[in-house]
């Protein structure tokens, strides 16, 4: 009985594991103000997990080209890692739909998000941006609205020019690379502290609301009541 119950709780995290996620267009500006730093990365490695309850999740692991208000705190060693759900792990994946892909040697642009000490990518998959190069001028992509007219094809210099109004930063001067630099450990780099907003990284609609997060919380949850009511039908059901 116990190995057919922990069998059904497998299938069962399997078939919870496909959530569909909508997006709402937002303004560019919006979506450079919600964010707290940004960075032109291309991922290094990646590596999924399974933790107590279940719930897999993929650590990604990104060398920085460049930064833009990324404290040395915010990084392991040179490298920025951020964690997100989703993944395979012995045979069982978990996913959700609209959620962000990358692929190793893929190089992105990222607005992201800093909630106490840990770096997300701001407004879920909407800040990843694929870099693309065209007659000389480098193109940041829209994963999620490649086509639209405003945020689906920006030209870097634009974003940039965005970003260092919002974060009110100066490139940094060409320095002494063993020389400390505050904010970053890389010469050119957008140094200038700002501070950090507490706000939770999710699509936002045209309204503002965050229905991003409802949504993942929605899932994590769904998927934590299943799992406890299966194990509490597995330990009743040793007792009779």
């Amino acid at each position: 009985m116990l190995k057919k119950g922990l069998f059904i709780l497998v299938l069962l995290v399997s078939s919870l594991s496909a959530f569909a996620t909508t997006f709402q267009i937002m303004p560019l500006e919006k979506l450079v103000d919600e964010s707290n730093s940004a960075a032109e990365v291309e991922l290094k490695s990646k590596k999924s997990f399974m933790n107590k309850m279940g719930l897999i999740f993929t650590e990604y692991t990104f060398a920085m080209n460049e930064s833009y208000n990324i404290d040395n705190s915010d990084l392991d060693g040179e490298f920025l890692k951020i964690t997100m759900t989703g993944g395979t792990v012995n045979g069982v994946t978990s996913f959700i739909d609209g959620a962000p892909e990358f692929a190793v040697g893929e190089k992105s642009f990222l607005l992201l998000k800093k909630i106490e000490s840990k770096i997300y990518l701001s407004n879920f998959t909407m800040g990843k941006y694929k870099i693309e190069n065209r007659d000389g001028q480098v193109y940041y992509v829209s994963s999620v609205f490649p086509y639209d007219t405003d945020i689906g094809q920006v030209k870097k210099e634009r974003m940039i020019d965005m970003i260092k109004t919002k974060f009110k930063t100066t490139r940094a001067p060409e320095v002494d690379s063993a020389a400390p630099v505050e904010g970053s450990k890389k010469q050119g780099v957008f140094a200038k502290n700002v501070t950090f907003e507490k706000r939770a990284p999710a699509q936002v609609d045209e309204q503002g609301h965050n229905d991003g997060i409802v949504a993942m919380w929605s899932f994590f949850g769904l998927m934590v009541i299943s799992a406890l009511t299966m194990w509490w039908k597995l330990k009743k059901g040793t007792r009779t």
